[in-house]
C-alpha cells in the first residue's frame, strides 16, 4: 500500500532548515516516465517528489531503507522555483524513504566540487579496475561544468542534473590527444558517462549507474 508522506520541519541554532518528506513506496514496479521510458531493466519504483527550492540555498534529497542510514541521491541548488525529483537508481527494495534537506551553504558531503576519481565498472558479476597508475577522474562543479583525467589525458566537458538525480553530460567531452598504454580503460570511461542514469552518496564513495542495465554502475571514492 501507499502511504501518505510525513513533512517534519525542524530549525537549528546554525539557522539550518531540514524538511523530511518520509515515502514508503509500494515495491518493484518498471521506471516511467520522459527520462527513463528505456531502462525497463531498472525494477524501480516510480518516485516522484515536488519541493519549494528557496532562493540561494542548496537543497539535497536523500534516502534511507532503515530511516538510520541516509546516502545522498539528488542534489539542487535554491533558485526559487519549484524544483522536481525523479529516481533514477536500480532497485529500492519493498520500502524506501525520502528527505529533502536545505542549508544556507554549500554541502560539503554533496556531490558537487569533489574529486571523484574510479575504483571500478561493475557489469552484472564482471568486475573492471584500472590498472595500477591510471586515474579516471571528475571534478563537477555549480556551473555545469566537469573536468578531471581519462587515463593519460585531461578533459572538460559539461552536465546538468535533471530531476536532480540524473547526471546528464553534454554530447561530447573536449580532450588531449595523448595516446595512452594498452589496456587503458579511456573509452570505457566516457562511454559510462555518457550512459549515466541515477547516482548516489555515500560519504566518500559515488555511485554512477549508467546504460539500461540496472546491474552497471561505476564506482568511485573521492580522491584524497
Amino acid at each position: 500500500m501507499n502511504l501518505a508522506p510525513v513533512v517534519l520541519n525542524f530549525h537549528f541554532a546554525d539557522l539550518t532548515c531540514w524538511t523530511a518528506c518520509l515515502l514508503a513506496m509500494v515495491p518493484a514496479t518498471p521506471a516511467l516516465g520522459q527520462e527513463a521510458s528505456n531502462i525497463d531493466s531498472f525494477e524501480a519504483a516510480t518516485v516522484s517528489l515536488g519541493f519549494s527550492s528557496s532562493d540561494g540555498d542548496y537543497h539535497l534529497i536523500q534516502a534511507s531503507r532503515d530511516l538510520k542510514k541516509w546516502v545522498i541521491v539528488g542534489q539542487y541548488p535554491g533558485n526559487g522555483q519549484a524544483a522536481r525529483f525523479k529516481d533514477l537508481r536500480s532497485q529500492l527494495e519493498e520500502i524506501h524513504f525520502y528527505r529533502v534537506v536545505t542549508k544556507s551553504e554549500t554541502f560539503p558531503d554533496g556531490l558537487l566540487d569533489r574529486e571523484w576519481k574510479l575504483v571500478a565498472l561493475h557489469e552484472a558479476d564482471e568486475i573492471t579496475r584500472p590498472k595500477e597508475g591510471r586515474r579516471h577522474t571528475m571534478t563537477l562543479t555549480r556551473n555545469g561544468k566537469v573536468t578531471g583525467w581519462n587515463d593519460c589525458n585531461r578533459y572538460f566537458g559539461t552536465f546538468t542534473l535533471e530531476k536532480g538525480n540524473w547526471l546528464k553530460f553534454g554530447k561530447g567531452f573536449g580532450s588531449t590527444l595523448m595516446l595512452c598504454m594498452p589496456g587503458s580503460l579511456d573509452f570505457e570511461f566516457f562511454e559510462s558517462l555518457q550512459a549515466s542514469k541515477g547516482f548516489e552518496v555515500d560519504g566518500n564513495k559515488l555511485k554512477l549507474y549508467y546504460g539500461d542495465n540496472a546491474e552497471h554502475w561505476m564506482e568511485f571514492r573521492e580522491n584524497d
